[in-house]
């Protein structure tokens, strides 16, 4: 089993939720709140099936959600009102989200060294507002969210970046971002806390919190 990342990354992806910022939780009860009343072995599916996919947009989600747990036929209004609903419990809870453990110190550390792109399921203007908000979008290249996908963008971070694949860092909580780049050859650092579900296969580097950052990836 590989202990730590080879070889020094010339750019870094990076996810938000979970990973800069300590609200992945949070974001799980919110879209389980927005099933209250359900039936409870369907809401353990909802938080089961965001814990295993954290980077899709909340959108895709709620869609997926309707169809598959709860056999509903989707509904344009009603994923509407689902949204609106699930951003009126998250939008003040992502602007006072503690830091991950070791990310904003990591950021200020990186910043100039190697280019730094932010990749999340947030939907792009919130992700954005957020970010502007916190003092935060000054340490990165590029942005983007949902409905962009993770994997569309790893390519096009690719193609910016101009570098092979395997000169690239990827780091995540979740699947998502795992699959987009394993399958692109990006190497991957997840970020598994303590009591969280983790879902990486044997092999995968993994880190608690981005304090263990400079002891899994060489940036000299």
């Amino acid at each position: 089993m590989r202990k730590a990342i080879e070889r020094r990354p010339t750019a870094i992806i990076f996810d938000f939720d979970g990973v800069i910022l300590d609200s992945a939780r949070v974001k799980t009860m919110a879209f389980a709140s927005c099933y209250d009343g359900e039936d409870q072995r369907k809401i353990k599916e909802v938080i089961d099936y965001q814990e295993r996919h954290g980077g899709i947009g909340r959108r895709q989600k709620f869609e997926y959600f309707e169809e598959h747990v709860f056999g509903r036929t989707v509904d344009p209004k009603r994923i509407d009102a689902l949204c609106d609903h699930f951003a009126s419990i998250i939008d003040k809870a992502m602007i006072e989200a503690p830091f991950v453990r070791g990310a904003e110190e990591l950021l200020a550390r990186l910043d100039g060294r190697v280019p730094l792109h932010l990749v999340s399921g947030m939907p792009d203007a919130d992700l954005k507002l957020v970010l502007q908000r916190r003092g935060l979008e000054r340490y990165f290249a590029s942005v983007a969210g949902s409905p962009k996908t993770k994997i569309d963008e790893f390519r096009r971070i690719l193609e910016i970046e101009g570098v092979p694949p395997a000169k690239m860092l990827a780091v995540g909580d979740s699947r998502t971002e795992f699959d987009a780049a394993i399958e692109l050859g990006i190497p991957f650092l997840a970020l598994v806390a303590p009591g969280a579900p983790d879902f990486f296969p044997p092999g995968t580097v993994r880190c608690r919190d981005l304090t263990e950052f400079d002891k899994l990836v060489p940036m000299a």
